[in-house]
């Protein structure tokens, strides 16, 4: 087995992972001991690694205990989607600019990925941080009264253009769609692979919760909102050029602060894990300014 050494960063989440030898395959007590952390932590972040997209890939996968595909397949259910760049260079990166609001990716589908990771190709200093917080940590944290008010109520995810982007500024952007798209989830969700307790909301996604007036939906969003960005379990990582930074989309949600086109170079290199999704639903988003929606 590799020597790793692992530190955690924050009480809610979160692990640095020293002295992981990229190869394939890992040797199974090495896997053993990175699943089970991905289990606890939700997120594992690797530095100065110097690793390929296939590599990013095989870890992605193998985290969940799925059988890694060698190569990117077809656009199609349950293979993997070819990896992109989330860049302010380069041509067609995804969330070129921007501050993005906290969310878990394809929120609005029955299925959402299961893990998500990217890589840093290039980033120029001082860079944009990535934060994360952990739902299941939200839920056991969140006080008895409030635990009351929302257990048995649903709420919607997705993108509906009647409703506003959250974010009060203007340098917040959003994924639009041009048709559309939303699930319906309980807010005390359960993670499927684990079992684990969520406050499954997000201010991205989360257009309303089901039954309540448009002025109980927003203050109780509010509050939940509040409880889950505003603890000390917001994770923010610091990207540098060769970080890995795997994570748990069922359970940890993810936001950013604002990139400028113009500023420093920020290319992170996406690989995600299995896809359910259908064609429709794997059209990927356009990123618009709320101003511009």
């Amino acid at each position: 087995m590799t020597a790793l050494t692992v530190k955690d960063l924050n009480p809610a989440s979160g692990a640095e992972v020293s002295g992981l030898e990229p190869k394939q395959p890992l040797d199974e007590e090495t896997i053993r001991v990175l699943r089970d952390l991905f289990d606890k932590r939700g997120a594992l972040v690797f530095r100065n690694l110097d690793i390929d997209e296939s590599f990013q890939r095989y870890l992605v996968y193998t985290l969940i205990g799925e059988e890694p595909p060698a190569t990117a397949g077809p656009d199609v259910d349950g293979e993997p989607p070819p990896s992109f760049f989330v860049s302010n260079r380069e041509e067609g990166g995804g969330a070129p600019y921007g501050r993005l609001l906290y969310h878990c990716d394809a929120m609005w589908a029955e299925r959402p990925q299961p893990v998500i990771s990217l890589y840093g190709v290039q980033v120029e200093q001082p860079s944009v941080p990535t934060m994360f917080i952990n739902m299941g940590y939200g839920w056991d944290t969140l006080p008895e009264h409030l635990r009351t008010s929302v257990e048995g109520l649903q709420a919607r995810h997705g993108f509906d253009h009647s409703y506003p982007n959250r974010g009060g500024d203007e340098n917040v952007i959003d994924s639009y769609y041009e048709e559309p798209r939303s699930t319906v989830t309980p807010v005390v969700h359960h993670h499927p692979r684990t079992g684990r307790t969520l406050l499954y909301v997000s201010q991205q996604a989360t257009i309303e919760i089901l039954g309540l007036s448009p002025e109980d939906n927003e203050e109780t969003l509010e509050v939940l909102f509040d409880h889950l960005y505003n603890s000390p379990g917001v994770l923010r990582h610091e990207w540098q050029e060769g970080d890995l930074v795997v994570w748990d989309n069922r359970l940890l949600q993810h936001a950013r602060g604002t990139v400028d086109l113009e500023g420093p170079a920020r290319t992170l290199r996406k690989v995600v894990g299995p896809m359910f999704l259908s064609e429709a639903e794997r059209v990927r988003p356009t990123f618009s300014k709320v101003s511009g929606t």
